[in-house]
């Protein structure tokens, strides 16, 4: 009978498949902790068979946190508050500290509440006369006995085996056809992208409208930097190609935002206080939730725009506030990634420390992957094999899914917080690296987004936004959305933007569109959906735009003027302007165009001349949307 059987059969079908290490380096680990708390409870079991009352709370504080002050709970008939309170209060310090252990890597915290609490019920019952208690250490023996067969009962048991899931090749979900040429973006979309486009371009030490609730976990600054920038990249490649200007410049913004102090000085914290290691330096170790997060962040910027400014030497680097300069650029960043995935036995990186997370790692395998494309290396390529053995080996449950991460001290897993986005949002990102993971993720995962006449399940969804800790389901439909147009599923694609739009209408105010309670997160994952194609993300990272050669929109005075459309077609340029108020002409420039050369401008038929360089500066009266093409003069 196999293991999943029996553990439905004892009731922890729901339990085990989630929680149940599968990968032979997660069941060492699993095994050796519970080794470890077999040990423990030994210890503490031959200490509460000694009469004395101080060793007696000692041992009960080592079995559980706090457990050492009810041996003075009851002094005969008496009950001593003060005890019992203080033992609860230990106890709820305790699961508040690996609360924190989890949330922002502090390790330290758990072992020294629990050895504290040790000590000190020991002490209270040598200044309280605390009486010795009839010794339960035969029950203690024979629990740590359990707890040591059963480490090594899971060190050595073979992994649950995991059929793999149907993948029909064309028939689960149909992709739309995709248009010859990007469609112009509506007023909608326009307003949508002046959410990002908005916050991106304010001065670089300004940080108005992002939210600031915590810089550990997922509402912290920088994924707000890095998810807009994603989103950004993805309107560059596949909306409005031929547009630099404002678009460029506003990924440039984030990326260099993402180098404030403020955005990474959260690592020194981390570093200290779970891994013991006062080191500042956010790129030295771990830390993939900013090292792969920006590498992809700006691989994705070079890939869309064909800027390589932040491949040469010292492009990225940050100063701390000290003096010191911490030195990087993406090849740089590239290399240091590889290096940690190669040297982990997980194969995964840690976000806070000893904490891996699937989701996190595959944007840095994003990362590798698009650079590989950029500098014409084979680095993702050389590693890919081990990579997706461990990922499939060691971050699956029993049903095939993602967990949400795992413990590398311990190898224990996490129940699925964050709901189906932390299961879903994998095959977003690996679709770029691992395309065959990507799809047999969604085919185990769009069963729960659709319910027999269609609409979107919201009771799959998580309830809470996960970029702002809010109640709302949009963060969930906006990253359903964004990956079902990714595996090309426009079916799940379609119900989840209708369920956004009933459930959590847009407001639009001085042209600018967001849905109110929605993290900056949603936001940016609602434009990749809207915005993406089948792929997308895909094709974005490993076919890169070469620099700019062929004719784009240079320079734009963004707000006065928005650019819906902008494509370099038969040597010339398509663009449709839309003004957002005044009657002052526009000016705008133009790169890419061959030297020196005579063009036609289709909106008053008039010829300009190129610069030696292929540059032109042009001015328009503009109406309020207006439809241009630039081509040579015959």
């Amino acid at each position: 009978m196999s293991q999943v059987s029996i553990a439905r059969r004892v009731g922890l079908s729901g339990i085990l498949p989630r929680l149940g290490p599968r990968g032979p380096v997660s069941r060492r680990r699993v095994g050796r902790s519970l080794l470890v708390i077999g040990a423990l409870w030994a210890g503490a079991g031959l200490l509460s068979a000694t009469d004395a009352p101080a060793l007696q709370a000692f041992g009960l504080g080592l079995a559980f946190p706090g457990g050492g002050f009810s041996l003075c709970g009851k002094l005969g008939s008496q009950i001593d508050t003060t005890a019992l309170g203080m033992g609860g209060a230990v106890a709820a310090a305790f699961g508040l500290a690996v609360f924190l252990w989890f949330a922002t890597g502090n390790l330290m915290a758990p072992p020294l509440i629990w050895l504290a609490s040790a000590i000190g019920a020991a002490a209270y019952a040598v200044t309280h006369g605390c009486l010795s208690a009839e010794s339960a250490w035969l029950p203690a023996l024979g629990l740590a006995s359990g707890i040591a067969l059963a480490g090594l009962g899971v060190s050595y048991r073979r992994p649950y085996a995991v059929p793999p899931a149907p993948i029909p090749p064309a028939k689960l979900w149909h992709a739309a056809p995709e248009p010859a040429l990007p469609p112009d973006l509506s007023d909608s979309d326009l307003a949508r992208l002046r959410f990002l486009l908005d916050r991106a371009l304010q001065p670089l030490e300004r940080f108005d409208g992002f939210e600031r609730l915590d810089p550990f976990q997922s509402a912290a600054l920088r994924y707000q930097l890095q998810f807009a920038g994603y989103a950004l990249a993805m309107v560059q490649r596949h909306q409005l190609p031929a547009l630099g200007a404002y678009l460029t410049q506003a990924q440039v913004n984030l990326i260099e935002k993402a180098r404030d102090h403020r955005v990474w000085r959260y690592w020194a914290l981390e570093s200290l206080w779970g891994r013991g290691r006062p080191d500042a330096n956010p790129f030295s170790s771990d830390n993939v939730m900013y090292t792969g997060f920006c590498g992809a962040q700006i691989a994705l910027f070079q890939a869309a725009s064909g800027d390589r400014r932040y491949s040469v030497p010292g492009a990225f680097s940050l100063r701390h506030p000290s003096g010191a300069v911490f030195e990087a650029n993406l090849p740089g960043l590239a290399g240091r990634l590889a290096r940690q995935h190669a040297t982990s036995p997980f194969g995964l990186i840690a976000c806070e420390p000893y904490w891996l997370f699937p989701v996190c790692n595959s944007l840095s395998y994003l990362a590798l992957a698009a650079q590989d494309a950029q500098a014409g290396t084979s680095v993702w390529q050389d590693m890919a094999a081990r990579q997706r053995a461990l990922l499939l080996d060691e971050f699956r449950d029993a049903s095939g899914r993602f967990v949400t991460c795992r413990s590398r001290l311990t190898g224990f897993a996490m129940p699925p917080i964050g709901g189906v986005l932390t299961q879903l949002l994998p095959s977003f990102f690996l679709n770029s690296t691992l395309p065959d993971v990507a799809r047999e993720n969604w085919s185990r995962l769009r069963g729960n987004f659709l319910r027999a006449d269609g609409r979107a399940r919201l009771d799959r969804l998580w309830p809470i936004d996960v970029g702002n800790y809010r109640f709302t389901r949009i963060a969930g439909l906006c990253g359903a959305a964004a990956t079902a147009v990714e595996m090309g599923d426009g079916e799940v694609a379609a119900a989840m933007l209708d369920a956004l739009e009933v459930g959590h209408p847009m407001r639009i105010v001085g042209g600018v569109g967001h849905r109110p309670h929605a993290s900056i997160w949603s936001h940016a994952f609602e434009i990749m959906a809207r915005c993406g194609r089948s792929d997308g993300l895909h094709d974005l990272a490993l076919q890169p735009a070469a620099p700019d050669t062929t004719p784009h929109i240079a320079s734009c005075p963004y707000p006065a003027a928005m650019v819906a459309k902008a494509v370099a077609r038969d040597g010339g340029l398509d663009m449709v302007l839309v003004r957002s108020g005044g009657r002052d002409p526009v000016s705008i420039g133009l790169g890419g165009l061959r030297p020196s050369r005579a063009y036609r401008r289709s909106d008053n038929c008039s010829i300009f001349m190129s610069a030696p360089d292929g540059t032109a500066g042009l001015e328009f009266m503009l109406e309020a949307r207006q439809r241009i093409t630039i081509r040579e003069a015959a």
